[in-house]
C-alpha cells in the first residue's frame, strides 16, 4: 500500500540521511567508539553527554537498519532505554518506531502494535517551542500533528494486515482529520485510496467505492498526476469486482494512459493495472459468450413455442372437425335408415345444404377425397353422404345418381 511505502521510503531517507556520527565517521568506526561506552558512564553522564550517546544509538540504529537488523534493533532499545529515562519524546518515538518495524519484518505484528503505540504516545507528549527535547530540537503544533498522523497511518496499515478491519479504520480516520486540518491533499489522496484499498479486499465494496472516489477528489485537488492514476486504478479493480465491466475499463483507460507515458518510474502499477485491464476483457468477453448462448436459446425457445402454438391449433381445430363430423355422421345414419325405410320412400326428394352440396360435386366429377377437401371432411364422412343419396334416388352408383337427379331437375 501506498501509505506503507511512504512510511518505509521515509525511514530509509531517514536512516541514510543519520548513516554518519557526529563526527562524520562511518557507522563501523562509530560502533568501535559506542563499543567504549560503558552503563556507569551512561548512568552518571550529564545531559549534553547523553545527548551525544543517544544521537551515536540513533546513528547505529539506522545504520544497521538494512544490514543487520538484529544490531539494529539492540541499539533501538539502547537508545529507548536512555531516553525513556530522560523523559526525550521525540528520541522514543524514533526508537519505538523502529523496534515496531523490525517487529513487523518478522511478522510479529502484537509485539510490533505495542512499540508502535509506544511511538505515538510520544508524538503526543512532544515538547512544544518552550521545551526544548533530547536534540534541542522544539516542534509546533503541525509538526506533532504531522508526526501523529503518520503514526496513524502505520498503525491502521498494521492493523489491516492483521485482518482487524475496524481497528485499521479507526486509525485510518484519525489520520484523515489531521491531514483535512492543514490541507494536506496528497496525503487524503493516499489515505482514502489505503482506506478504499481495505474495504475492497475486506468485500465491502460499497464502503470502498466511497473512498476511492474520496482519494481522486483530493487527489485532483491537489494536482497530482500519479494520485489520479492511481485512484482511477483503484476504482477499476473496484468496479471489476462489481463486475461493472463498463465503469472498469473506463477508469483504467485512464489510468494506463499515465502508467504508460511514466513507464520506468511506475512500472509496479502499470502492470496491476494492465492486469485488470486484461481480467475485464476476459470477463467481458465471457459475457458475450453468455450472451450469445441465452439469445440462441432464447430463439430455439421461441421456435419450440411457435411448434407447440401451431400444433395445439390445428389439434383444436381437428377436435371441433371430428366433433362436427360425428353429428353429421349420425345425421346421415339417421336419414339414410330413414331413407331405406319402406315407409318413407317416395318420388319427391328433399335434400339438405350438406347433401345438395354432396350431390353438386358429384355431378361435376369430383372424388371422395376431392369432395372431402373442398367441404373439409374426411373421406369417410363423404361416403356416408353418397349413400344417403344413393339409398334416397334408389341407385347403385354416381353415375345413376346424377341422372336420376338430372331427371328430377335437382341438378
Amino acid at each position: 500500500m501506498l501509505l506503507i511505502l511512504l512510511s518505509v521510503l521515509c525511514f530509509f531517507c531517514k536512516a541514510e540521511a543519520e548513516y554518519m556520527d557526529h563526527r562524520g565517521h562511518n557507522v563501523d568506526s562509530l560502533e568501535t567508539v559506542m563499543a567504549g561506552v560503558t552503563a556507569r558512564e551512561v548512568e552518571e553522564a550529564d545531559d549534553e553527554r547523553l545527548r551525544h550517546i543517544v544521537s551515536d544509538l540513533q546513528g547505529l540504529m539506522y545504520g544497521f537498519n538494512q544490514t543487520n537488523g538484529v544490531k539494529s534493533e539492540y541499539y533501538a532499545r539502547m537508545m529507548l532505554r536512555i531516553a525513556r529515562r530522560k523523559g526525550w519524546q521525540s528520541s522514543i518515538q524514533d526508537a519505538a518506531k523502529n523496534i515496531g518495524q523490525h517487529f513487523w519484518a518478522k511478522e510479529q505484528y502484537d509485539s510490533a502494535a505495542h512499540y508502535y503505540r509506544v511511538a505515538m504516545e510520544a508524538v503526543a507528549k512532544m515538547p512544544l517551542v518552550e521545551n526544548p527535547d533530547s536534540t534541542g530540537k522544539q516542534y509546533s503544533q503541525e509538526d506533532i500533528d504531522n508526526s501523529l498522523s503518520q503514526m496513524y497511518g502505520t498503525l491502521g496499515n498494521l492493523y489491516s494486515m492483521m485482518d482487524s478491519i475496524s481497528t485499521a479504520m479507526n486509525y485510518y480516520e484519525k489520520a484523515g482529520e489531521l491531514f483535512k486540518k492543514y490541507d494536506w491533499y496528497n496525503s487524503c489522496s493516499v489515505l482514502y485510496y489505503n482506506m478504499g484499498e481495505t474495504m475492497r479486499v475486506d468485500g465491502q465494496l460499497r464502503p470502498a467505492e466511497k473512498y476511492y472516489l474520496e482519494s481522486l477528489d483530493y487527489s485532483l485537488f491537489a494536482k497530482d498526476s500519479l494520485a489520479i492514476a492511481t485512484a482511477y486504478k483503484g476504482l477499476g479493480s473496484l468496479y471489476l469486482d462489481m463486475h461493472k465491466t463498463s465503469k472498469a475499463m473506463r477508469y483504467l483507460n485512464d489510468a494506463n494512459l499515465y502508467f504508460a507515458d511514466h513507464e520506468d518510474e511506475e512500472l509496479q502499477y502499470r502492470m496491476e493495472s494492465l492486469d485488470y485491464t486484461s481480467q475485464v476483457l476476459a470477463l467481458q468477453k465471457k459475457r458475450m459468450g453468455m450472451i450469445m448462448v441465452l439469445l440462441a436459446l432464447s430463439l430455439a425457445l421461441m421456435a419450440v413455442s411457435f411448434l407447440v402454438v401451431r400444433s395445439l391449433r390445428k389439434t383444436r381445430q381437428t377436435l371441433a372437425m371430428t366433433a362436427r363430423e360425428k353429428e353429421e355422421i349420425t345425421e346421415v345414419l339417421e336419414d339414410t335408415v330413414q331413407a331405406i325405410s319402406p315407409s318413407t320412400r317416395s318420388d319427391n326428394v328433399t335434400l339438405k345444404p350438406r347433401e345438395r352440396e354432396v350431390l353438386d360435386l358429384v355431378a361435376k366429377g369430383y372424388t371422395n377425397a376431392q369432395i372431402a377437401d373442398a367441404m373439409c371432411l374426411s373421406p369417410e364422412t363423404i361416403k356416408w353422404y353418397k349413400k344417403k343419396l344413393f339409398a334416397m334416388f334408389e341407385v347403385a352408383n354416381s353415375a345413376e345418381l346424377v341422372k336420376m337427379a338430372t331427371d328430377r331437375k335437382l341438378l
